[in-house]
């Protein structure tokens, strides 16, 4: 098992640079000898961030690969870095969030094949969630209202940090149909809906700058999300829930058959 990790990078040239040369020095000898590629995807930076990819690629020139397209989505720089990768899994990490434990964590789920696709749960009863309230209030608001009552999805978290098997990866950017932030949750519920195993692990997580969209922003942005997730789930048979599995121990593990 190898392992490719894709970063979207937007507008990271002031942190990106030290960030991912510390993360990449300061890993455990198992990951480290798992880590087959580091791929960051460049999407429409206005600043230098492009130029500081480049120099991070020559700095680890059989570690780092840089990918660009021209538009500033998040979701179509991690749908191009799954669809570029060459492991055998690949994991999503954030640039303010290069979170090895996270990594580890999906390793050891893949090694003892107890799922094919492993979120990172900033809601998991074993999670230490530091964001300030308004930020917690709405990730809970938005997984309890409408991505459980609304769709039916039985997960506590869809956003941010993930691991999935590569070839799984491909399959769900090809049944896609969403773009942007949208997409990263998109491909949880899909793999749901395809009665794909699903383990959630726990975050450690502390905001360390202010979000680019504010609370108040977000909100017109989540109905319209809802309205594309049902779209694009309509497409896929409704799984009972009667027929999704939690394990008994931490990590949570999700089911759709």
């Amino acid at each position: 098992m190898n392992l490719s990790i894709v970063i979207p990078v937007n507008n990271e040239a002031a942190t990106l640079e030290a960030a991912l040369s510390a993360f990449l020095h300061g890993l455990p000898p198992d990951l480290a000898a798992a880590l087959l590629e580091v791929i960051l995807v460049e999407n429409g930076s206005s600043d230098g961030t492009l130029e500081v990819c480049r120099h991070l690629e020559a700095g680890f020139p059989h570690l780092v690969r840089v990918c660009t397209i021209p538009l500033g989505s998040y979701g179509e720089a991690i749908k191009k870095g799954m669809l570029e990768s060459r492991g055998t899994h690949v994991s999503i990490l954030e640039c303010d969030f290069l979170y090895p434990q996270f990594l580890s964590a999906s390793l050891a789920v893949f090694r003892e094949n107890r799922a094919s696709f492993v979120v990172g749960s900033k809601r998991h009863p074993q999670s230490v969630d530091r964001r300030p309230f308004k930020r917690r209030l709405l990730t809970a608001l938005y997984n309890l209202f409408f991505l459980r009552l609304c769709i039916g999805y039985p997960g506590t978290d869809t956003h941010g940090l993930k691991s999935i098997e590569s070839a799984l990866a491909r399959k769900l950017c090809g049944l896609a149909v969403t773009t942007d932030e949208v997409f990263q949750t998109e491909i949880v519920l899909l793999a749901w809906r395809l009665g794909v195993r699903i383990e959630e692990v726990p975050l450690q997580i502390q905001e360390t700058r202010s979000p680019t969209v504010t609370v108040v922003r977000r909100v017109p942005k989540v109905l319209n999300t809802v309205r594309e997730l049902q779209r694009s789930l309509r497409r896929f048979p409704r799984i009972s829930a009667d027929n999704s599995e939690h394990c008994s121990d931490a990590p949570r593990a999700l089911s759709g058959r």
